[in-house]
């Protein structure tokens, strides 16, 4: 089990998003957002140096009072958190612009995308909120 550790960002009050630090060669003081509500791993299109595209698999993508919407699909080929190369990690594509226009209201974070629970499932991760640690296996 390897832990990594996170900080928690409040957008507005008793709103809370635990974030960890992206490593891609040249992005500094980006970050994703670890979000356990995500069923799907999504990462910013606009990034366009830091994923190919999926020609074979395309992805409808919902929010919350959302409706669907279709989306590109990619693989970021070396995903990186807190050191270490947790190899390919497939996402939905999409425009980040709106989620970083809020994010600027209450941090300078920039953010690159959510790591979903595609991810979080397959590596049995535990959020430890008391010590800010993302706990998961290398599988």
């Amino acid at each position: 089990m390897v832990e990594i550790s996170f900080e928690i960002v409040e957008l507005d009050s008793q709103t809370y998003h635990p974030l960890v630090m992206a490593e891609f060669a040249g992005l500094e003081e980006h970050w994703w957002v670890i979000d356990s509500g995500a069923s799907k791993s999504v990462f910013d299109i606009s990034l366009i140096d830091h994923f190919a595209y999926d020609e074979n698999e395309s992805v409808m993508a919902t929010g919350l009072g959302k409706e669907v919407v279709e989306t590109c699909s990619g693989i970021i080929t070396e995903f990186k958190i807190g050191g270490i190369n947790f190899g390919s990690l497939k996402v939905a594509l999409v425009h980040f612009d709106h989620i970083n226009d809020e994010y600027a209201k209450f941090s300078k974070k920039k953010i690159v995308g959510l790591i979903g629970c595609d991810f979080l499932y397959s590596r049995k991760a535990i959020l430890d909120f008391e010590y800010k640690l993302l706990k998961l296996f290398q599988c």
